[in-house]
């Protein structure tokens, strides 16, 4: 029976060793997600157009591209309007990792596409390079959709909001570059 305890005593040992080992590569999984740079992609949607779009149409063409400057603000992340002259706009996107959901690719928030319009409630992830294929593979990518209302409802067929976003740069817009 000693012996038998002793063998126990072993593999208790043998097990807290290997501890730490463990615990090292939880905490390299739980780094937090960047998603400071500038972010460019089409959005589909039955919501407001942009003003480059054709009055009255749903964005599923030209005129549907979204580019933002994703940058760190005091509530998590600040997506600035790039207009097509490159100059920086509104704060247009505010959205800060979804603490209810189990993944750390998550994102919830606002998304205000035009001033004065419903604003959408979005549910982002987020992609690393390589992770989906396709045109822009090798780089980060970010899935947003949405909906009017006071939550998104995720038991739905579509949503009336849906884009997808590539990091194409480094962000040239700032909080304080950002107009109201």
């Amino acid at each position: 029976m000693l012996a038998n305890l002793a063998a126990s005593d072993g593999a208790f040992a043998a097990d807290e060793t290997s501890a730490p080992m463990d615990a090292a590569a939880t905490s390299a999984d739980a780094t937090p997600i960047s998603l400071a740079g500038r972010w460019s992609g089409t959005r589909f949607s039955r919501g407001p157009t942009p003003a480059s779009a054709s009055p009255g149409k749903s964005c599923n063409g030209p005129g549907c591209t979204l580019v933002y400057d994703i940058v760190a603000c005091p509530s998590g992340w600040c997506g600035i309007v790039v207009a097509d002259d490159k100059t920086c706009g509104a704060i247009g996107l505010r959205i800060a990792a979804d603490r209810k959901l189990d993944v750390r690719n998550a994102f919830t928030g606002k998304l205000e596409l035009a001033k004065g319009a419903d604003a959408y409630v979005v549910q982002v992830w987020y992609s690393s390079p390589g992770a989906t294929a396709g045109e822009d593979e090798g780089k980060p990518r970010l899935s947003v959709i949405g909906d009017t209302g006071p939550e998104l409802m995720m038991f739905r067929r579509s949503f009336p909001f849906q884009a997808e976003l590539a990091r194409v740069s480094d962000a040239k817009c700032t909080l304080e570059k950002a107009t109201s």
